[in-house]
């Protein structure tokens, strides 16, 4: 009975293995892009609104915001390697949004996080937010974003009418 045992058990436990590595990774995942894209949306708000403008100190306005979307507490991502776009648009369409991955290069698309204009009020802007996450197990690829150094890339966006109120400067 125990040589049956044992034959038994060395057959399900590598599938029984890779199941809770998968569990564990896409746990992990959808904790980080909830946290991420929650970021994300409080930082639009405050652009919606105008606070952001109002609480400027004269800093660099993408770095204010990048500061604002790492916000404080427990993150699974490096604020450091975060990139942001802001930019005002002509209507809601979602084609006019540029990708954060390329996915021939498999990195960062060519002029990501190089775009940021003060909103201004009753415009629309699209506020995209991407960044590399480390994965645990980087074998087990199911996305195609995969980023060097075994990364995986996160990306949240967000498309808003501000209100109208008076124009203020960012910085």
């Amino acid at each position: 009975m125990g040589g049956i045992a044992a034959v038994e058990l060395s057959l399900v436990i590598l599938p029984l293995f890779v199941l809770m590595m998968v569990i564990a990774e896409a746990s992990l995942f959808v904790f980080a892009q909830q946290q991420f894209d929650l970021s994300v949306q409080r930082a639009a708000r405050l652009l919606r609104t105008g606070t952001f403008q109002e609480e400027a100190t004269g800093a660099d306005p993408a770095q204010s915001l990048r500061g604002l979307l790492c916000g404080t507490g427990i993150r699974l991502y490096q604020c450091d390697e975060m990139r942001v776009d802001l930019v005002r648009t002509a209507t809601f369409a979602i084609k006019q949004i540029a990708p954060a991955y390329d996915v021939a290069r498999g990195d960062w698309a060519a002029g990501f996080g190089t775009q940021f204009t003060c909103p201004s009020g009753g415009g629309i802007h699209v506020l995209r937010a991407a960044v590399p996450i480390l994965r645990p197990f980087s074998f087990l690829d199911f996305t195609g974003q995969r980023m060097p150094g075994g990364k995986q890339l996160l990306t949240a966006t967000a498309v808003f009418r501000t209100e109208d109120y008076a124009d203020k400067p960012c910085a």
